[in-house]
């Protein structure tokens, strides 16, 4: 009988997934094929199976992925840490790690950050092609595992979405470049580049299992689950500017009673933990799954002594002039620090003006990732009706949100559909600074980056024009020089 270990997929995660006593007779670390087999033939089993390949994926999501000392290198973090930092809404204090993508350099073939989300994402998409080969020669009608099929289908959209978007312009006007190589089988390889449109319409294709019933919200912030899956099918539909779709998916999420919005009080508290009703997708940071200083808070938490932000002087700061657009009133100003306005809290934390305390953590880096949370389908939500000229229904609902939750002095004063726009989509930069969201925002409302503007504490300036190319980022060299098919970005 052939033998295999199990893979990190299935070993490492074990006892996160389940217990050894959910399998009958027992599973140690050592699993049979033939066995495998036997155990997929019971939907229950099946399923426990299932999660454990999941959370092998997820486990991944978070893991170092590079053998050297390469501390900017965490998993999909790292994908939201680099490309906040190549845009207008966050300053890096001085040059360290991610300095090449804050000085918007970060796009060369055979740059370590252009190989890395690569090699990364598309070793996310193989994974979770397999086990769709593996357990499902088609769709499947029991409920306990249509859920699993569900998540992984989700989680490969959601994988595509960052590919396209990183090495290709945002969809709208560019429907006929080329995107990304799908590949959707274990077997697929050196495939050519399909166009953006066909990357869109896989997408969509598997996000379509948000429509099924079957397909529902889980208890687990970890899962990407109903919710989690309508809020990024709400992001592609924003990148395609079909904003009937994106009020429908974000609905979706705003109308579930699983989650709450973040509230004033856990605004000023900056707790960044899994338990946070707002969240819909993250991970449980422990002693075992800290990646320490190659972490996301180590990079970001500009307090933490022995942490690359804090501890080297390289402070993530916000953009002044975004910056001087919160209220006074509002409670996300006090999350920056202002000397002048609130000098207690400059005084506590002894960090430059504009510094971000949004991301104060303890010194051990065990605060828990968000890679999304409601306040995202939120906004896409308001921008819709905005698009749509339901200018009323925005301005209720906006300045609802707004006056509960982050400014009880807020009116939105503007009355014109240009003017709303603008408005909202600076209180989208300003809620969401940090969350992974900026770079991909800009380019699908076609806005360049000028860092020269008046007022501006940027370190670096540079201007950046919306399409310029520098938006996309290359091709590895190590992929062009294997496959014959690929051809490179500008």
């Amino acid at each position: 009988m052939k033998k295999h270990i199990l893979s990190v997929t299935l070993v490492s995660l074990l006892i996160t997934a389940c217990s050894k006593s959910d399998f009958d007779p027992k599973v140690d670390e050592y699993l049979t094929d033939q066995r495998k087999e036997k155990l997929k033939t019971n939907v229950e089993t099946k399923a426990n199976l299932l999660q454990v390949e999941l959370n092998g994926i997820y486990n991944n999501n978070v893991a170092e992925q590079s053998s050297y000392d390469d501390d900017d290198s965490f998993g999909l973090k790292s994908i939201h840490m680099s490309s906040d930092l190549t845009g207008l809404d966050m300053v890096q204090a001085s040059y360290h790690w991610f300095g090449y993508d804050y000085y918007f350099d970060m796009r060369d073939a055979t740059y370590r950050r252009t190989s890395f989300m690569w090699s990364f994402l598309y070793r996310q998409i193989s994974a979770i092609n397999k086990v769709l080969a593996d357990y499902f020669t088609e769709t499947p009608t029991e409920q306990v595992l249509y859920q699993k099929y569900a998540e992984l289908k989700s989680l490969r959209a959601i994988y595509y979405f960052y590919l396209v978007n990183l090495y290709q312009q945002s969809y709208k006007g560019n429907e006929t470049k080329l995107g990304v190589p799908l590949m959707l089988k274990p077997t697929d390889s050196k495939l050519p580049r399909a166009t953006v449109a066909e990357v869109y319409r896989q997408m969509e294709e598997d996000l379509s299992v948000v429509d099924d019933a079957r397909f529902t919200i889980t208890e687990s912030k970890e899962d990407v689950d109903k919710a989690v899956a309508a809020a990024y099918f709400a992001k592609v539909y924003a990148h395609k500017e079909e904003w009937a779709k994106v009020a429908q998916y974000a609905q979706i999420v705003l109308d579930a009673s699983d989650f709450n919005y973040t509230s004033m009080a856990e605004v000023q508290g900056a707790k960044w933990d899994i338990s946070n009703t707002s969240w819909l997708w993250g991970y449980d940071i422990t002693q075992q799954t800290t990646t320490s200083w190659g972490s996301f808070y180590s990079h970001i938490d500009n307090t933490i002594t022995q942490g690359y932000a804090g501890g080297s002087g390289a402070y993530k700061n916000m953009y002044s002039n975004l910056y001087a657009k919160i209220a006074d009133t509002d409670v996300r100003k006090k999350l920056y620090i202002n000397s002048t306005l609130f000098p207690t809290i400059a005084d506590r934390y002894g960090l430059p003006d504009y510094a971000n305390v949004k991301y104060v953590t303890d010194q051990r880096f065990l605060s828990d990732y968000c890679f999304i949370r409601i306040e995202d389908p939120f906004f896409l939500y308001v921008e819709a009706l905005v698009e749509q000229n339901d200018l009323t229904t925005a301005k209720t609902t906006f300045e609802d949100f707004m006056q509960n939750y982050r400014d009880p002095s807020y009116a939105l004063a503007a009355t014109t559909q240009a003017a709303m726009r603008e408005e909202v989509r600076t209180q989208r930069r300003i809620e969401l600074w940090g969350e992974g969201t900026a770079f991909f925002d800009f380019k699908r409302w076609h806005l360049g980056v000028d860092r020269s503007e008046a007022g501006s504490n940027h370190t670096f300036n540079v201007v950046v024009p919306a399409g310029d190319k520098r938006w996309v980022y290359q091709i590895p060299q190590a992929e062009i020089e294997s496959n014959a098919k690929m051809v490179q970005n500008e």
